[in-house]
């Protein structure tokens, strides 16, 4: 808490191509969202799994804030898509598939429809559509060549969305999107004044000499551990493991590779 009787904080210059992260997504003002595009993380493991889907020929996948509607909206399609999601990371009873990107296979789930909801992932996905964000795009270290590339030349602002754990820091999320950041910081964006990127930075810089151990460190890689899906962490690890460019249309409700 700061003191009541502070001055305006100091102002600095803007910057050309913009680059700012949010560490949670309760933490992100829906003001600074607005016009930008956004790059909800969730690497553990919402943002693989989804990168993951769209490779294995999904051809979109709606995000669903809650179980009882992801069960509501199955039941009034037809043909009926394939719920999938988690809910404290475990399988949802009566859902097809949980949020292991390993089992969203060509086999399983090409040319199905999917319904998906997570505890963390897709409520930050509604949080940036409800923001009004111009382009909302879906990251992580699966798809994190695909994501760099497209950014790179965008002049628009862009804003690094970390999903977080129940509304709180996820070292997981800052250490994907400190990856991010370095390669887009060599391709020329640069960094605002507020210092969550500078954090997922260095959080990287810690992390990228032993990625999986890392991952495993972090809060979210020692809840999946606890319930006995280390391979999950291991497989979030993967970069480029599942290249495509997921993007989220609030317009349709779907994200669909572009």
């Amino acid at each position: 808490m700061s003191a009541p009787d502070l001055p305006p904080p100091i102002a600095h210059a803007p910057v050309s191509r913009p680059l700012a992260a949010h560490l949670t997504a309760a933490q992100a003002d829906p003001a600074d969202l607005a016009g930008t595009v956004v790059v909800m993380i969730d690497a553990l493991r919402a943002s693989t799994t989804i990168a993951a889907a769209l490779h294995a020929g999904a051809p979109s996948i709606t995000p669903i804030l809650t179980v009882e509607q992801a069960q509501s909206a199955a039941a009034s399609q037809s043909p009926r898509p394939a719920l999938c999601g988690e809910r404290a990371g475990r399988h949802i009873p009566g859902f097809d598939l949980g949020n292991s990107p390993r089992d969203f296979t060509p086999g399983a789930i090409g040319g199905r429809h999917i319904l998906f909801t997570t505890t963390n992932g897709t409520a930050a996905l509604l949080h940036a559509a409800a923001a009004g964000a111009a382009e909302i795009l879906v990251g992580s270290f699966a798809n994190l060549s695909a994501i760099c590339d497209r950014l790179a030349e965008d002049a628009r602002p862009v804003h690094l969305l970390c999903a977080g754990t129940r509304d709180r820091v996820s070292l997981d999320d800052c250490i994907a999107a400190g990856a991010m950041i370095d390669r887009l910081l060599t391709a020329g964006r640069n960094l605002t004044a507020d210092d969550p990127a500078r954090l997922c930075l260095a959080a990287w810089h810690l992390a990228e000499c032993d990625l999986p151990a890392a991952m495993l460190a972090s809060r979210g890689g020692r809840n999946l551990a606890a319930i006995g899906l280390t391979q999950d962490v291991l497989d979030c690890c993967e970069i480029d493991a599942h290249p495509v460019l997921p993007r989220f249309d609030p317009a349709t409700g779907a994200i669909r590779s572009i």
